[in-house]
């Protein structure tokens, strides 16, 4: 063991006192510290997760026997869920949240909550379901990262919350924006569902929205925090939107690599969603696109623009029986709508759509880059055929 008059190890040639001994000691503080910190997030997660599994258990248990309860189950999958997200895997988690923690049944009470008042939890996990229970998802800035400690802010409380979730948050840098339902357990929060980083523009119009829905039912609100708290529906929502867009949830029969490199390339789609795909759908946007596209009936699809589909189409499907039934996806779906915005976009949704009714496994991750467009263009094109058609195998 190196003592204090020894020569420095890192061949400074001074003594060890005078040299590298401070260092070690903060190091050594700081591997210390750390070791405190991890166990005690482990402690946490342990708590968190052991209370979660029971109410889960005792939730599936009273979905089975009670009809009543099945019926507003079912009744909070209609507000949920549409027909793009029924069966994805990433909705259906957020949604078992949404309906725990969240979907009233009567008398003010969640799912949860009934189940506190009919079954037997100690202290500690009474306290954690009904932290939950309190939890809302919301918009957060990165305040301050320092080692294995994050603190994260809320955009329309200013309410700061210390996490221990440096792995989750392990690529987040202060200043960034993020979606998430941080939950108190103890004295640290943890961020349960899955947490999501958005940019700027989304951030943007997120808080606009809702800030505008605040403003105009302001006089029948208690506060900000309880407004965000009782529209967790529209947080979820944009959550299940952005990942959809980005292709996040993979199907099964892709092999590992494949899921691997389609969710790197989710990420960035993620953060490069822009602002008129999230807000496409309100007036405002509308009107714009009124004003500034020029559309055409949906009997009179110009030859040109036909042309051009297919031409595109011819490029990029090789399989010719392909190709021959998405051309006349195409023109069935042309038939039906007016066809705005880029020729790229469109096809983009008619091969996935049309690949993924014959039980091909794609991503819209991989498909979109072939047409040079992105994820966000292609999922709001296939949403778009879906509603118009049904093709038949």
């Amino acid at each position: 063991m190196l003592k204090r008059n020894d020569k420095c190890y890192c061949g400074s040639g001074k003594k060890y006192k005078n040299c590298c001994m401070d260092k070690d000691k903060v190091d050594k503080v700081e591997i210390l510290n750390n070791k405190a910190l991890d166990s005690k997030k482990e402690k946490i997660d342990k708590k968190y997760t052991e209370s979660i599994v029971k109410l889960s258990g005792y939730l599936e248990e009273l979905i089975r026997k009670d009809d009543k309860i099945r019926k507003h189950q079912e009744e909070a999958k209609e507000t949920f869920f549409d027909e793009n997200t029924k069966d994805d895997e990433a909705a259906a988690r957020f949604f078992a949240s949404y309906f725990s923690y969240d979907y009233v049944i009567g008398k003010d009470m969640t799912p949860a909550i009934y189940i506190l008042n009919k079954k037997k939890f100690n202290s500690t996990e009474k306290r954690i379901i009904s932290n939950c229970v309190n939890s809302y998802p919301s918009l957060f800035e990165i305040d301050s990262v320092d080692g294995r400690e994050v603190t994260i802010k809320d955009l329309f409380t200013g309410k700061k919350y210390n996490t221990l979730d440096s792995k989750i948050l392990g690529e987040f840098t202060k200043g960034d924006y993020l979606i998430a339902r941080p939950v108190l357990i103890d004295d640290t929060y943890i961020l349960i569902d899955l947490t999501i980083r958005i940019q700027a523009e989304t951030k943007d119009v997120i808080y606009n929205s809702i800030m505008e829905a605040y403003e105009s039912s302001k006089p029948n609100q208690v506060s900000m925090e309880y407004f965000v708290m009782v529209n967790t529906l529209f947080f979820y929502k944009y959550i299940v939107q952005l990942l959809q867009m980005s292709d996040y949830v993979e199907s099964e029969d892709d092999d590992q690599e494949s899921k691997e490199s389609s969710k790197e390339e989710s990420a960035e789609n993620i953060e490069e969603t822009q602002t008129e795909d999230l807000a496409e759908n309100t007036e405002e946007t509308k009107a714009k696109e009124e004003t500034v596209e020029e559309t055409q009936p949906a009997d009179e699809v110009s030859n040109s623009q036909e042309d051009e589909m297919t031409k595109i189409l011819k490029e990029k499907i090789e399989d010719s029986s392909v190709l021959e039934a998405v051309i006349k996806l195409w023109k069935d779906v042309a038939g039906k709508t007016e066809i705005t915005g880029s020729e790229n976009g469109w096809a983009s949704g008619l091969e996935y759509h049309y690949r993924k009714s014959i039980g091909e496994s794609v991503t819209q991750t991989a498909i979109a880059k072939n047409y040079g467009v992105s994820a966000s263009t292609l999922a709001k094109r296939n949403k778009e055929i879906t509603s118009l058609v049904s093709i038949s195998e």
